[in-house]
C-alpha cells in the first residue's frame, strides 16, 4: 500500500484488416412474420452472431428504410456495436426502402478506411422504393472506393404479410 505501482500491459492483436459496414434496411415490411418472430428480429440476430465471428474486424451500423442514418461509424468495440443492432426498431425513419440511399450511407463509413479490404453488407427484404440515390448509383460509387458489396436478402418470396 505505500508503494503504489503501474503496470504497463502490451498487447499485440493480429487483424485481418477488413472495416465491415452493415446496412439494415427499417421498413414496415422487415415486421412480415414469415420468419419467427418477424424479418427484422431475425435480421437483428444474424447480424449479432456475424459480429461475434468479425472480433478483429472494425464495423460500422447504417440504417435506412425512407432515407438513411448512420448509426455507428467504424469501431472495435464490438460490445457497443451489438447493443446497437439490439436496439434497432422499426418505426425511427420514414417508411420506405431507399436501397440507394442506405448503400450509400454504408460507402460514406467506408470511404476513407485505409483497410487494405472494405465490405458492406446490405441486408433488406425489399426492392427500391424511395430515396433519391439510384441504387445503381451507390454501387459504383461504393466501387469507386473499392468497396465489395453484398446484399442478403430477407424473406421469402412473393408479398410481404404482417400477420
Amino acid at each position: 500500500m505505500a508503494r503504489p505501482q503501474k503496470i504497463n500491459k502490451e498487447e499485440v492483436i493480429n487483424s485481418s484488416g477488413i472495416d465491415i459496414s452493415m446496412v439494415i434496411d427499417l421498413s414496415s415490411s422487415m415486421l412480415a412474420r414469415d420468419f419467427k418472430p418477424n424479418r427484422l428480429e431475425l435480421t437483428k440476430q444474424l447480424a449479432q452472431e456475424f459480429v461475434k465471428e468479425r472480433p478483429n474486424d472494425r464495423i460500422s451500423i447504417s440504417i435506412f428504410g425512407g432515407t438513411a442514418l448512420g448509426q455507428c461509424p467504424l469501431t472495435s468495440d464490438h460490445r457497443m456495436v451489438l447493443d446497437i443492432l439490439q436496439s434497432l426498431e422499426q418505426g425511427v425513419l420514414d417508411d420506405g426502402t431507399a436501397i440507394g440511399m442506405g448503400l450509400a450511407s454504408g460507402v460514406n463509413m467506408l470511404k476513407d478506411s485505409k483497410a487494405r479490404s472494405k465490405v458492406i453488407i446490405l441486408l433488406t427484404d425489399g426492392e427500391n422504393n424511395a430515396g433519391y440515390i439510384d441504387p445503381l448509383t451507390a454501387a459504383k460509387l461504393a466501387e469507386g472506393y473499392g468497396i465489395k458489396v453484398y446484399v442478403i436478402g430477407v424473406g421469402t418470396e412473393g408479398q410481404a404479410k404482417r400477420r
